[in-house]
């Protein structure tokens, strides 16, 4: 599944635009991580009915093209953004209808505040593209049962895969400010999984 909305994508964007001028080692990168997003899911959504693993690979899927795009040619193709968040609300829809009122009201009111700060304070520390994936991933992480504490813990830990990394690879300067620009979306990518995976070992989180 999450390799056929990868394929489906590309295919929408040679349409559209150019095909992707994607290397031999960049479909083995697509390959790999749409394994480890397949294993994520089969052990996140164990003893759950199918359509939550179909949701989510979807959401997988998407991330998926994002992250190629934005590495390959520094944008994310807006339809992207569109199916992955349908695919988030169903799956929040879902949960939304199982659960009592008063737990509606404070997933939703967290919910829709860290949305306003996406828009309103943290889109300006990096791209729309981030902010987006910030905000579906947020949907998603509401349909899982994550609460605001949830949602931030995973800007924190993709702003720490991010800095780990670009120290490791020397790409921090003395004030730890980025010495080049690199893509955020793989980290926000890698982040959300591990968060989601975190999810099932923690009820208050």
């Amino acid at each position: 599944m999450i390799l056929g909305v990868v394929e489906a994508g590309m295919i929408i964007i040679r349409k559209w635009d150019k095909p992707l001028p994607l290397t031999s080692r960049g479909y083995f990168g697509i390959l790999v991580s749409a394994i480890m997003m397949k294993a994520a899911i089969s052990c996140t959504t164990m003893g759950e009915p199918e359509g939550n693993r179909w949701l989510l690979s979807i959401i997988g899927g998407c991330l998926v093209l994002a992250c190629v795009t934005d590495l390959v040619l520094c944008q994310v193709y807006n339809f992207v953004w569109w199916i992955a968040l349908a695919a988030a609300a169903v799956l929040l829809w879902k949960r939304l209808y199982l659960s009592e009122m008063q737990t509606k009201e404070e997933m939703l009111i967290a919910l829709l505040l860290f949305l306003v700060l996406q828009y309103t304070v943290f889109c300006r520390t990096y791209g729309k593209a981030d902010v987006y994936a910030f905000c579906v991933c947020a949907v998603a992480e509401a349909a899982r049962g994550m609460k605001l504490a949830g949602y931030l813990s995973h800007m924190l830990l993709a702003y720490t895969l991010l800095l780990l990394v670009q120290t490791i690879g020397g790409n921090l300067n003395r004030r730890g400010n980025l010495k080049k620009s690199v893509p955020f979306l793989p980290y926000i990518t890698m982040a959300f999984w591990m968060v989601i995976l975190l999810k099932g070992k923690m009820k208050s989180f």
